[in-house]
């Protein structure tokens, strides 16, 4: 089988560079309409939040398995990087809007760390939370009356989609690298939990209130598709929802 070139990274920082946004000058948070913001969106944005601020577990853990691949270290190092500067500007968003996150609840959790020994793994565990999030916060900005957060959250979920590109890039080159098959692939979805779940004790209760009405079923459609350009056929989705939904099905990747 031969390896389709992955999208190089000068290619993906060139298209972070060219559409990077700055936090202090792009976002008119003096323009806050504090009444045309709901409860649930702020309860949104607040579980939202954290999930994003779980980022330097995220890194420290994947930075481990990815320090033989220069390409992939680096756009790690980006991402996460944008991901920890989504994470100060909801909290920024929502300390506006009279909701503290401390540093106590910021890092809650973050002793818990989790060891990969396969790189399909995690390329599937936060390739696939991408497609989710990118739609989650699309949709939230489609959604939203109040101004800037739909700016922010349109501009998040714009970072959301290029980290979603390079991980889909990175995934077809690792399945036509080592011939990994539909099983194999089946087997790491088998396994799957949105890695909100590393984040938040009470995730499942979230998605199931306020989560998966950004998303409906559209993820899953764009992960079947890609899953069947990059592996081929015969790939299983149907538990993929369950996973996320229902707590006696959620399990973390081990």
């Amino acid at each position: 089988m031969v390896s389709r070139a992955r999208l190089p990274f000068d290619k993906f920082f060139a298209l972070c560079e060219k559409h990077r946004w700055k936090l202090e000058t792009d976002i008119e948070w003096e323009g806050i309409q504090r009444d045309l913001i709901t409860p649930d969106e702020l309860e949104t944005v607040h579980q939202a939040a954290l999930v994003e601020g779980f980022s330097p577990t995220y890194a420290a853990d994947l930075l481990d398995l990815y320090c033989d691949d220069p390409e992939m270290g680096s756009f790690l190092s980006i991402q996460f990087y944008e991901e920890y500067k989504h994470f100060h500007a909801l909290r920024r968003y929502l300390r506006l809007n009279g909701i503290d996150i401390s540093d106590a609840e910021a890092v809650q959790g973050h002793e818990n760390r989790t060891k990969y020994d396969k790189k399909l793994i995690p390329i599937l565990k936060f390739g696939v939370s991408e497609i989710f999030t990118a739609i989650f916060y699309r949709n939230i900005s489609a959604r939203t009356r109040e101004p800037v957060l739909k700016k922010l959250t349109h501009l998040i979920s714009q970072d959301e989609y290029r980290h979603l590109g390079f991980y889909l890039s990175y995934l077809e080159w690792l399945v036509k690298s080592e011939n990994i098959t539909v099983d194999e692939v089946n087997d790491a979805l088998m396994r799957y939990q949105h890695q909100g779940l590393d984040a938040i004790g009470s995730w499942v209760d979230f998605w199931n209130q306020n989560g998966r009405k950004y998303t409906g079923v559209e993820p899953y459609m764009v992960l079947q598709s890609n899953l069947n350009r990059i592996v081929g056929k015969g790939t299983r989705l149907r538990r993929l929802a369950r996973q996320t939904a229902d707590q006696r099905a959620a399990n973390k990747f081990r």
